[in-house]
């Protein structure tokens, strides 16, 4: 009788760990999946990632087109490896960085040809802050000081043009100082506190970044778009991108200032319309365009994960991969359509799920 009892449990047991195992493993197929199509069609011959799969049919300094590249899409590929713990895919991306976007002052170019070629001659504080972030990180767990050095660099460059009246501001343009606006989506608390404990930005900038996101009013459920540093304002939009919106709940939620309002109002969206839409009007909080995005959905699950408001999180992981491709030739693609998508629309997807993943809240 313990014979067949001892057998019965050791079949439960086993069949439990084999279950654990394959969803595992199919968790882990999806986020290939996605790396796969970016690999194959996301990805120039140089190693930097395009915009779009399809070509451009100009170049603008202003706009991005078809095959050009941009610091945000490094950015967010780097920080997704280092959540990853990818070094190999890792150290390659870091290589690419430095071959086309880094410049030895520590200046990044904010967007690049397909080759490699910039006519941009500013950079992007948001995406400096995460990529210097990703490289002290990966300093820290690989222990590799080439990593540590080009952080270095880029923060003594940020310190050095892209202060304004003791702000960090959006942007520097070579030859035309450091813009007139912070705007709240680019104030990354974790890359500014690391800044502040080595000591590589003054503690009046690191002090007042942080003020301006703090004392951020919402008007009704949303974030001011961005702070005026010369007449020391907030700037609303008349209608909300809800990328901006989640990102700075996000980094609010990160130092615990209050982002319950904003969080009710997803709460409610979700509840009655059963999705989020790509921008709302600031007064009345109603959608004005039909279009949803993976992007959004990313960023919303991202800050749930942080105020840990996992239910919701799964609820918003749902509605996203409700547009991964069905298209055998675009497995693992989000938000493919005319054979065409956004890049951002499938980086910031695929950190959402490595991080669900990570806190196995995917079903």
């Amino acid at each position: 009788m313990r014979f067949w009892l001892s057998l019965i449990i050791g079949i439960i047991v086993i069949g439990g760990l084999l279950t654990l195992i394959y969803k595992n493993n199919e968790d882990q197929k999806e986020i290939a999946d996605t790396e796969a199509f970016i690999g194959k069609w996301l990805t120039n011959k140089n190693g930097t990632l395009s915009t779009y799969i399809k070509e451009g049919d100009k170049v603008d300094s202003e706009f991005v087109k078809g095959r050009e590249t941009l610091s945000e899409s490094i950015g967010i590929w780097m920080e997704y490896l280092i959540v990853k713990d990818d070094q190999i895919k890792f150290e390659k991306a870091y290589t690419v960085f430095m071959n086309n976007f880094f410049e030895k002052d520590g200046f990044i170019r904010w967007k690049l040809t397909e080759t490699g070629d910039s006519k941009a001659s500013a950079n992007a504080l948001v995406d400096d802050l995460r990529i210097l972030e990703a490289l002290f990180a990966a300093s820290e767990r690989w222990d590799d000081q080439r990593y540590e050095k080009s952080a270095k660099s880029i923060s003594n460059f940020l310190m050095n043009f892209n202060e304004k009246e003791n702000v960090l501001t959006d942007y520097y343009v070579k030859g035309g100082g450091a813009g007139p606006y912070i705007t709240l989506s680019y104030i990354e608390p974790k890359a500014l506190s690391r800044l502040d404990t080595l000591g590589l930005i003054d503690k009046v900038i690191y002090e007042n970044m942080l003020s301006i996101l703090a004392n951020a009013q919402l008007d009704g459920s949303f974030f001011p778009k961005a702070f005026d540093v010369d007449k020391g304002i907030y700037l609303y939009d008349t209608k909300v991108n809800m990328i901006d919106q989640a990102l700075v709940a996000l980094y609010r939620s990160k130092e615990d200032y209050s982002t319950k309002e904003f969080l009710n109002f997803i709460k409610n969206e979700i509840e009655v319309q059963e999705k989020v839409y790509g921008q709302y009007d600031r007064k009345t909080g109603k959608a004005v365009v039909k279009y949803e995005s993976p992007s959004v959905y990313g960023w919303l699950i991202l800050y749930c994960l942080e105020v840990k408001e996992y239910p919701l999180a799964q609820q918003l992981y749902e509605r996203m991969i409700h547009f991964k491709s069905k298209e055998p030739e675009y497995t693992g693609g989000y938000s493919v359509n005319d054979d065409n998508t956004h890049i951002f629309d499938n980086l910031v997807p695929l950190l959402a799920e490595i991080e669900m993943i990570q806190l196995k809240l995917i079903k």
